[in-house]
């Protein structure tokens, strides 16, 4: 007896120790566990998160536990990516990376943190390279801070100071290179013209005269056509503009001091105007968008488009490819991306009850021996009548006692993540592909033919989303949910093929939400109660005595999906540069310029005195003061010098009302 005694507390001891060791583990996790909810009230994050590892690590059983750390984990990155993000838009560089390391210290695969971090990185690089840019402007070196802000543009766009600073000094250099006549001074000479009824001819004389210029005239141009024009102190250069432009002629400059004047017709555009080929190789865009929008806007004709290298080809005049590259620049940018965090729970309950005894529903009683060994031939009567105890079989009998209960609990958790593209369909499907076989039975001479072949229906949670992010951050989700489930299985006797009823709850719906802003989809519940009883007749209908008689089958089911989504902005669509945005397009013979209109005193803030007018009919042909230029377009009409001496003869002074040249204003 003492030796059974000392046996049994030999082991009984260390299990009483093991289970008070486990019954205190188990206790210091849940206290972890409640402390851990209590700094997540105030505001610890790290210390409560610290606490529920603590605790998983002392009960590694605990699901919930987990579960709990994963879910203030995503919490916490969730916070660390908003104040990282926002730190980086109020360009706090090193707030932002410190908070953008932690969270790659939380979770070293996620993907918006090194996304933030390399954009810290970068936005640090750029501004370094604006404040060089600043320091060569000061210095008076603008080439060279022209092409580092250029640069600092192209990779980020959105940088408004760089972008202000590239614009303005674009600004800058167009106004002096327009200034400047072309960067010729005698083109921005002031220059006097009174002219009534006068010919072509003898205005481009005068202005060659008085500006010391070139005018090659195209054999086409009519240089007896009459014009009226009445200018002031305006500029040579354009002036040239307003006359070229009224008698609808074009002007190239083939020299320094030598223009070309042809007429504005698609036939000399052909032949004098150049063109030059740009290439466009897209990051973003389609080359069909790209090319549709070239025809649209600037009615390019010669177009060349290779999809497979995202290529677009153009050749057209220097003005239209160069309002082309603004085209291409607002059309070719990135689209904004976002982080779907889907949760969907599928709680399912079910109770099961079989309690009673089945009795057999029928009895059957059969001739057997050689009065039934007719083989299913009728009976007389005689026989019948003859029939014995020994020839007489019954089917058997038995009854079946019915105790039974189930009790199922189920919870279905997943929590996928998944990355779209704005305004692109994603679709999630947790669940299973359920194969149907079906057989088509073709008939040949002989025997038939049976061809199978197998189809797939996706059964369980399927989920489509179409996501639309607005330049607030804002997402706007179109979204399907779909649950699905097996009913019952459906056999075919005759192809032996095999189908299936299927189940389905769906609800669509069109969400608006903010940047990390969650929604939860729920009331999508399934309750069935099922009753069935197999009792005898009469017997099982006594009052508690009919138990004995019969057997009861309670089912029910209780299933409810709950569904949340969170959507997260990776990248939100840059705006378009405003210089890209508005830009002149001027008239459809003149691409790319204005007719402007610059005098000497535009500096002062002075306008200049302009009148103008063409006869509608030429004048009869008259021997011009000084001969037209040749068909040969090298050969300039007459060649001046500033002063108004010339080499050649005079021509003879002109008749009261037709051209008078006043000296220009010094």
């Amino acid at each position: 007896m003492m030796m059974t005694t000392f046996v049994l507390s030999r082991y009984v001891r260390p299990i009483v120790g093991v289970v008070l060791v486990l019954a205190f583990t188990g206790c210091t996790a849940r206290w972890l566990q409640d402390d851990a909810r209590i700094d997540f009230n105030m505001g610890r994050m790290e210390q409560g998160i610290a606490k529920l590892e603590e605790a998983v690590r002392r009960d590694p059983e605990n699901l919930v536990l987990r579960a709990d750390v994963k879910r203030w984990k995503r919490a916490w990155v969730t916070n660390l990516l908003r104040s990282a993000d926002a730190a980086r838009t109020s360009a706090r560089w090193q707030d932002a990376k410190f908070d953008y390391r932690r969270v790659l210290e939380i979770d070293g695969q996620n993907a918006s943190a090194r996304e933030g971090l390399e954009l810290v990185e970068q936005a640090a690089q750029h501004d370094h390279e604006v404040r060089v840019a600043k320091d060569q402007m000061t210095r008076g070196d603008l080439a060279a801070a022209r092409a580092r802000l250029r640069h600092v543009v192209e990779a980020n766009p959105s940088h408004a100071e760089a972008s202000k600073l590239l614009g303005d000094l674009e600004e800058q250099q167009a106004r002096e290179a327009g200034g400047a006549g072309n960067g010729n001074p005698k083109q921005d000479k002031p220059v006097n013209l009174e002219f009534r009824d006068a010919k072509l001819s003898i205005v481009f004389e005068a202005l060659s005269r008085a500006s010391g210029l070139n005018f090659v005239i195209d054999k086409d141009v009519k240089g007896d056509t009459k014009t009226s024009i009445h200018i002031k102190d305006l500029s040579v250069n354009s002036a040239l503009d307003l006359l070229v432009a009224q008698q609808a002629l074009r002007r190239k400059v083939l020299a320094g001091n030598t223009v070309l004047v042809y007429p504005n017709t698609p036939e000399k555009r052909k032949l004098y105007d150049e063109q030059i080929v740009k290439s466009f190789y897209l990051t973003h865009a389609e080359p069909k968008q790209a090319m549709n929008l070239l025809k649209t806007m600037l009615e390019t004709k010669v177009l060349f488009m290779d999809e497979k290298a995202r290529l677009v080809v153009m050749r057209d005049s220097p003005e239209a490819v160069r309002m082309a590259e603004k085209l291409m620049g607002t059309l070719d940018m990135s689209e904004a991306e976002v982080m779907l965090e889907v949760e969907v729970i599928e709680i399912q309950r079910s109770k099961l009850m079989e309690l009673g005894i089945k009795y057999p529903t029928q009895w059957t009683l059969s001739a057997a021996g050689a009065a039934g060994a007719a083989g299913g031939a009728a009976l007389t009567l005689d026989k019948v009548l003859a029939l014995t105890k020994p020839d007489i079989t019954s089917t058997s009998l038995s009854a079946t006692a019915d105790l039974r209960r189930e009790i199922t609990a189920a919870d279905i958790l997943a929590s996928p993540r998944i990355r779209v593209r704005n305004r692109e369909k994603a679709k999630i499907l947790i669940g299973d592909r359920v194969p149907v076989i079906t057989n088509a039975v073709t008939p040949t001479i002989g025997a038939s033919v049976v061809t199978g072949s197998v189809q797939y229906i996706d059964v369980g949670i399927k989920l489509d989303v179409e996501p639309v992010v607005h330049r607030d951050s804002d997402v706007a989700i179109k979204l399907t949910l779909e649950v699905s489930s097996i009913v019952k299985e459906i056999l075919n006797p005759i192809s032996g093929t095999q189908a299936f009823q299927i189940g389905t709850r769906t609800a669509s719906t069109l969400l608006q939400l903010r940047d990390g802003e969650t929604q939860v989809l729920a009331g999508l519940i399934t309750d069935d109660e099922r009753q069935a009883s197999n009792r005898i007749p009469g017997l099982g209908d006594l009052p508690i005595l009919g138990r004995l008689f019969s057997s009861q089958r309670d089912e029910t089911k209780k299933s409810e999906l709950v569904l949340s989504i969170t959507p997260h902005v990776v990248r939100t669509a840059p705006h378009a540069d405003p210089r890209l945005t508005e830009f002149l397009f001027g008239t459809d013979t003149m691409r790319g310029s204005s007719l402007a209109l610059k005098s000497s005193d535009d500096a002062k803030g002075g306008a200049s005195s302009i009148e103008t007018g063409a006869a509608p009919v030429p004048a009869p042909a008259a021997a011009p003061s000084r001969p037209l230029a040749p068909p040969d377009m090298f050969t300039p009409p007459a060649t001046f010098d500033p002063s108004g001496s010339s080499s050649k003869t005079e021509p003879p002074p002109p008749e009261p009302g037709e051209a008078t040249i006043p000296e220009p204003d010094k």
